[in-house]
């Protein structure tokens, strides 16, 4: 690690994949480990199960002058739900460790367990256990165990080209909200986008219809924003993208939070919105639209998967085909935002 220029978070998953592989004969068997979403474990005679964790830490994740305790917990949680949603699975149990400062208010801390516990009932998940202890920064970690039906769960890796590209909801809002926080812009009200940043909604019915129906052939939740996590996907599935620029569902509240101009640059570059982006065949787009209906979510078809020599790339307004690589990013791990 020590050749690194800089800690670099693709080459520190790629360095723990291959120094924690499971080892042969271990119950439950590792189906998918380092790499995705979320792992796959297999256990005998039942339900693949989905096994995923996230941090929150306060001046990385969050400022804690401005995230309420409630919402805290809330998110903590939902971030690890958006993750189960990814693979087409559901969320059964978790366990919560908090790290508390000690100049933490007691009803600071108890907002943070109510806060995840409300969007546990909401989900369905039991909070089984965890850890607290006293920390430098604030930090909330959730270890989070779904379920899938055996060889149900969507990966990454499915793409192929000729599939749709396809994304629900609307994009930016979570963007919007932190350069509302951040007083970085002051345009329009920005309530319902910093709503957005603070407390994200999971797509976990619509990523459970996707997987249950095999519609998905990959997916990943936008967590660090589509030109990031777009090519994340790529990359496992081994195809490029042609995302057109015009198609991307711009959110209504980003919109109001910061123009139209910003609000569709953060619709590409900003991160946190959690919504689903997904690969699937032409042939499954009145599927698509019936499974839309039910989770009463839209899904807009953003573009197409090529092969690898093209890349992946913008298709602008404009005409121009702009390579991902050379758009802007939002926030990136160890280096902080771009």
């Amino acid at each position: 690690m020590a050749r690194w220029a800089r800690l670099d978070e693709r080459r520190f998953i790629e360095l723990m994949a291959r120094l924690c592989a499971a080892p042969a004969g271990a119950v439950p068997r590792t189906l998918l480990g380092i790499g995705d979403d979320a792992a796959i474990l297999r256990w005998p005679g039942g339900a693949d199960l989905l096994f995923t964790t996230d941090f929150l830490t306060d001046g990385v994740h969050f400022r804690r002058a401005w995230m309420p305790g409630f919402l805290l917990g809330r998110k903590a949680l939902a971030v690890n739900i958006s993750d189960i949603a990814a693979m087409g699975g559901v969320p059964r149990v978790c366990v919560l460790s908090v790290g508390l400062p000690r100049d933490t208010v007691a009803a600071y801390a108890r907002d943070v367990a109510r806060g995840a516990a409300d969007q546990a009932r909401r989900h369905g998940v039991a909070i089984v256990g965890g850890d607290t202890c006293a920390a430098e920064r604030l930090f909330v970690n959730v270890a989070l165990l779904g379920s899938v039906r055996p060889g149900r769960a969507v990966r990454r890796s499915g793409a192929r080209p000729g599939d749709g590209l396809y994304v629900t909801g609307g994009l930016g809002a979570a963007g919007a909200g932190l350069a509302v926080l951040e007083r970085r812009h002051r345009a329009g009200t920005g309530r319902a986008a910093i709503r957005a940043h603070l407390d994200p909604d999971p797509r976990a019915l619509l990523g459970r219809l996707l997987g249950e129906s095999r519609v998905a052939r990959a997916m990943i939740d936008l967590s660090d924003g589509l030109v990031q996590d777009l090519p994340r996907l790529c990359l496992a599935s081994g195809v490029g993208a042609i995302v057109e620029e015009a198609a991307v569902p711009v959110a209504r509240a980003a919109v109001g939070a910061v123009g139209p101009a910003q609000a569709r640059a953060l619709a590409i570059s900003g991160g946190e919105d959690y919504e689903l982006l997904f690969a699937a065949r032409d042939a499954d787009a009145q599927a698509i639209e019936r499974l839309a209906r039910l989770a009463r979510l839209p899904i807009t078809r953003i573009g197409q998967v090529v092969p690898p020599a093209d890349g992946v790339r913008l298709l602008t307004g404009a005409g121009r085909y702009l390579p991902f690589a050379r758009l802007p990013r939002g926030f990136v791990h160890f280096r902080g935002r771009n």
